[in-house]
């Protein structure tokens, strides 16, 4: 079935077939491979991906110094939540709807505008500081409302600057930034303000966005064509018409249901660290930070097993083997009180990530065309940070009603049940 959209026709029917990469030339066997050192010579890639990084720290550093000024202003735990709710809600509100706008606007332009726009409200925010909460978290939802324009544009950017073939270790290297900057960003958070105080940290933060910007001005990402770009009709039909596309193509809706879950499971398990570390391993919970080294381990080591792997399997098997060991060793995790087993395990879970990430944001991006890409990124952009929220908030509930290990269990036969459902959508298996 071909639906006629604003940028011209579109196949909405479920069979939809993969989408050549950005480069315009015939797609090369994936078998041929492809390596991390081919992918960082791309001078257009490098760009993209140092304008994430530094975009990244930028984030989780404000964050930090966000949630020490939240206690200190309201002396509360529930006070400390409010960046939290600054960082989701614009995505649950905005996300859908920036996406729109990111199939209709330059994405080189959307990059850089929105990186300069959340430097300039993070220095608004210094004379603020000790203040007021209330003007503090405004800004704060202005700045994360910006953030939703960047990150659909940004995952929509990649397949038009690497080859097909490329597109999965280009996801896998996106991906480890993407998690590693998270530890390391909330890490440089202490000894950033122990050094230069609240203030002076949101001037770094704003710097690393002001970075950031510079980069990503200098990706050579090719214009909308004037049909793609058309901005007739109204917002909401283009809306509709991206979840139409997500509702009739099975393999992109079963593609972003995966996502959440694996993303719903990583929340969790962030979430659940302190406690397993003190009250199942015994180590304290100040000494949790092992296991997330552990599982920065396994997926570092997991990129380069992956460049191997997928010349000889489907992206899809992958995901679907992945998501299934990957549960098992969550309830097993749970019943582990060893020190040595658990970061074995954990090591596991580490790899299993990014081969789930990786395969899975490569599926999307072949199989969505230019032209909506903005659109099903921004919804896929509001499940991400949905799954930070909701299934973190019910697993708090049953680690504190029934423990650690029962909760580390629920999460782990979701996980496998999600797997095994792959098994019975074949063209999934393929992908």
């Amino acid at each position: 079935m071909v639906k006629q959209t604003n940028g011209g026709s579109v196949p909405l029917g479920a069979e939809a077939g993969p989408v050549t990469g950005g480069t315009g030339t015939s797609p090369v066997p994936e078998a041929s491979g492809a390596s991390f050192a081919k992918v960082l010579s791309n001078v257009g890639f490098l760009f993209l991906w140092f304008g994430q990084l530094n975009s990244q720290l930028a984030d989780r550093v404000f964050v930090y110094v966000l949630m020490i000024i939240a206690y200190g202003l309201t002396k509360t735990n529930l006070g400390v939540a409010v960046p939290l709710l600054a960082f989701g809600v614009p995505s649950l509100l905005f996300g859908p709807i920036a996406g729109v706008f990111v199939d209709k606007w330059d994405r080189k332009g959307i990059l850089t505008i929105t990186s300069i726009i959340r430097g300039v409200l993070i220095l608004l925010i210094v004379p603020l500081i000790e203040q007021s909460m209330v003007l503090i978290f405004l800004v704060s939802f202005l700045i994360y409302t910006a953030m939703q324009f960047f990150a659909p544009a940004e995952t929509s950017s990649i397949p038009e600057l690497v080859k097909k073939q490329d597109l999965i270790v280009a996801n896998s290297l996106f991906m480890m930034t993407w998690m590693g900057s998270s530890v390391i960003g909330f890490g440089l958070g202490a000894p950033l303000v122990n050094l230069f105080g609240n203030r002076g940290t949101f001037v770094v933060a704003a710097v690393l966005y002001f970075i950031a910007a510079g980069a990503v001005s200098l990706v050579p990402l090719k214009p909308l064509e004037k049909k793609e770009a058309s901005r007739e009709g109204p917002i909401w039909k283009d809306l509709l018409f991206g979840l139409e596309f997500i509702r009739r193509n099975r393999i992109v809706g079963y593609s972003l249901l995966k996502l959440f879950v694996a993303t719903s499971a990583i929340a969790i398990v962030s979430l659940l660290a302190i406690s397993y570390a003190k009250n199942i391993l015994g180590i304290g919970a100040k000494n949790f930070g092992y296991l997330i080294i552990a599982a920065g381990a396994g997926m570092f080591i997991g990129m380069g097993l992956l460049d191997r792997l997928h010349r000889y399997l489907t992206k899809g098997t992958m995901v679907i083997i992945s998501f299934i060991v990957s549960g098992l060793v969550l309830i097993f995790i749970g019943k582990v009180s060893d020190i040595k087993t658990a970061l074995l395990l954990i090591f596991i879970l580490g790899i299993g990530n990014i081969f789930i990430t990786s395969s899975i944001q490569t599926i999307l991006q072949q199989r969505i065309p230019r032209r909506i890409r903005g659109r099903v990124f921004g919804m896929q952009n509001m499940l991400i940070n949905s799954a930070f929220v909701f299934p973190v908030i019910v697993a708090g509930l049953v680690a504190d009603i029934y423990g650690v290990s029962m909760a580390l269990e629920a999460i782990g036969w979701i996980v496998i049940l999600t797997g095994l459902a792959g098994i019975f959508l074949p063209k999934f298996r393929t992908a």
